[in-house]
């Protein structure tokens, strides 16, 4: 008869190889998306649920992040997956413009572009008048409302401020103060009168700013051509519009011109290449589940999803997209 100890020697180490086998088939993973009540935050918990479906033994854990720090976080091998930002990924790569003096983010790849992209909005309350223009060149005791300090759309705020040769200091100086936090939190503060502007990116449509209208009316500006114009030469942004109907209680009838930021999923060269491969693979075979999760990956498109690469393309995603004939190189 075998006794207690070698019994439980022999449950032991059985327990050990089927712990073996499985972790050798399981794998979990982190996904930056953006702050709480953002798109982006939105788009990876549904999406991370997506994948878990989809790709047998994967975990996928969603998590908050912001354009600006996420390509670190990939870097560093905090997250293996992330969404960022065109030129924020190019610039984190080449240790350039807001990555100035920090190691480039060399590890950087890309999965695809265009996955959510986040227009921004400008936001005007009731009893506002001022045009973009005269609020920034004359405006007064202004409460304004922005992303969180270091997110991609609190640092093109510094931009825009910069255009018209403002910055924090100088407005504040002109009794300006200025609430930079969580979307879902600068809603609660528009919809509470604490706010006379806001200015921040959002996929469409934007979960906060639908929480806005329900409780407060506003006014969606227009982006000057000029400030167009200047993002495009200065930081590499391109422009486009909030289409009719989006948010009718601030749009009226009409579509709004503004400035667009590519949303690029990113991941990591220390990522496998056989991972990736499955993580491309569900997203592209479920292109048509995507709206459900946000309205804004209505317009993804795998076949056309590394024609711009800010950064170089993963070899797993590389491998998925020349099997569909969709890219050569």
């Amino acid at each position: 008869m075998l006794n207690g100890t070698f019994l439980k020697r022999i449950v032991a180490a059985a327990g050990f190889a089927v712990a073996m086998t499985t972790g050798a088939m399981a794998q979990t993973i982190e996904w930056r998306g953006g702050s709480i009540g953002g798109g982006w935050y939105t788009i990876v918990s549904g999406a991370a649920k997506l994948l878990e479906d989809k790709v047998p033994g994967l975990t996928v854990k969603a998590v908050p992040g912001g354009g600006a720090a996420n390509p670190v976080a990939v870097q560093q091998g905090q997250a293996q997956l992330a969404m960022s930002i065109d030129i924020f990924a190019a610039m984190a790569a080449g240790a350039t413009g807001t990555y100035q003096g920090r190691p480039a983010a060399d590890k950087l790849r890309m999965i695809g572009q265009s996955f959510g992209d986040t227009p921004y909005h400008f936001i005007r309350a009731p009893g506002q008048t001022m045009d973009i223009a005269t609020l920034f060149r004359e405006g007064r005791n202004i409460r304004f409302g922005g992303a969180n300090n270091g997110a991609t759309d609190e640092i093109a705020l510094r931009w825009l401020l910069a255009v018209y040769g403002q910055t924090y200091d100088s407005l504040r100086a002109r009794g300006w103060r200025f609430q930079l936090a969580a979307y879902a939190d600068l809603a609660g503060a528009y919809r509470d009168g604490q706010l006379d502007y806001a200015f921040f990116a959002l996929g469409l449509p934007g979960s906060a700013v639908v929480d806005m209208a329900t409780g407060r009316d506003g006014e969606l500006l227009d982006i000057p051509q000029d400030v167009m114009d200047a993002f495009k030469q200065r930081h590499g942004m391109g422009s486009g519009v909030i289409p009719v109907g989006t948010y009718p209680r601030y749009q009226g009838n009409r579509e709004v011109k503004t400035l667009v930021m590519a949303t690029t999923l990113v991941t990591s060269s220390d990522v496998s290449e056989d991972i990736v491969y499955r993580i491309t693979k569900a997203i592209c075979e479920s292109v048509a589940e995507l709206p459900r999760i946000h309205g804004s990956l209505k317009d993804y498109r795998c076949e056309t999803a590394v024609a711009n690469r800010p950064v170089p393309v993963h070899p797993g995603a590389l491998r998925y997209y020349r099997e569909r004939g969709w890219v050569q190189s």
